[in-house]
């Protein structure tokens, strides 16, 4: 199995590879936690980060024969995390800024449990990961930032299990993630999860001439769109037509009749609900449950 341990700070059109693989080979990502290695004690606090190198992605990979215009399929086979994590206040994110003082917690991570020792809490290990995306089409955009691209959706249910869809933008793809999460809260409200280094094993698949306008995330029975935008409602909306156009076209259905559908089977959730909008905005995802009696969304 390859392992990838090189790390990028954006996302771009043109970024080299670090390496390459087939379709369904599977690669292991070394991932460092979401401050590249700058917060390790409480005292380490949001004010002496240098946000400039925070959010490192593992990447980006190369899949042979992805072309613009296909989809790209990944795999997420196993997510494990370090013994240690930390999750920090950050100032002017979230809606608890103006009265939140500066301050960092590590938590220690043993026996698949989180133990919270200053506040003497202990609850289950639910790892996930927040930055996984591909190659731009056009501009720059900071591996902390969520797109079409994926980028930092920080969506929850990106974990063991899922299957995450991208839109292919650039020939091979050209993926990277990192930013993994011990836990993390739908919202992440105070603009952490317990940020941890760990391992991400992922098998990667091609669709050929499949049209995704933005990541689509394929749990064991529903399908959810992440989207962005600078306001909530832009996000929302995005997502809803979206997901209109993919069940009208794996259903036949018309556009009223999608429409109905959506109203009567669906899930509405936030994925990050903290960021300004310079950085994509607030990220929701958009799902619907897997029909029995008909083909696959995506497939």
């Amino acid at each position: 199995m390859q392992e990838i341990r090189e790390c990028i700070y954006k996302f771009t059109p043109d970024m080299q590879p670090v390496a390459t693989a087939k379709p369904g080979e599977v690669v292991k990502f070394i991932t460092k936690d979401c401050y590249d290695g700058q917060v390790q004690k409480p005292t380490d606090i949001a004010e002496t980060v240098d946000w400039q190198h925070t959010n490192p992605a593992t990447g980006p990979l190369y899949i042979e024969g992805a072309e613009p215009g296909d989809a790209l399929a990944v795999d997420i086979l196993d997510v494990t995390v370090a013994d240690q994590g930390a999750v920090c206040s950050i100032p002017e994110c979230g809606p608890f800024c103006e009265k939140s003082e500066l301050r960092t917690h590590i938590m220690r991570i043993e026996n698949g449990l989180v133990h919270w020792d200053a506040n003497d809490m202990v609850w289950p290990l639910d790892t996930m990961v927040g930055v996984i995306g591909v190659a731009t089409d056009e501009k720059e955009i900071s591996t902390g930032f969520v797109g079409n691209h994926g980028g930092n959706m920080d969506s929850r249910i990106i974990k063991k299990g899922v299957t995450v869809w991208f839109p292919v933008r650039v020939k091979g793809g050209l993926l990277a993630m990192g930013d993994l999460h011990a836990t993390m809260a739908d919202g992440e409200v105070c603009g952490n999860g317990i940020e941890i280094a760990g391992e991400v094993i992922v098998r990667v698949r091609l669709l050929k001439n499949f049209k995704l306008n933005w990541a689509v995330t394929e749990t064991k029975d529903a399908y959810f769109v992440n989207t962005c935008g600078p306001t909530c409602d832009d996000a929302i909306r995005a997502g809803y037509l979206e997901l209109h156009r993919l069940i009208s076209d794996a259903y036949d259905l018309d556009y009223t009749d999608t429409a109905m559908y959506m109203s009567i089977q669906g899930y509405l959730c936030a994925n990050q609900a903290c960021l300004v909008e310079e950085a994509g905005g607030d990220s929701f995802r958009v799902g619907t449950p897997k029909v029995l009696n008909k083909k696959p969304l995506i497939g």
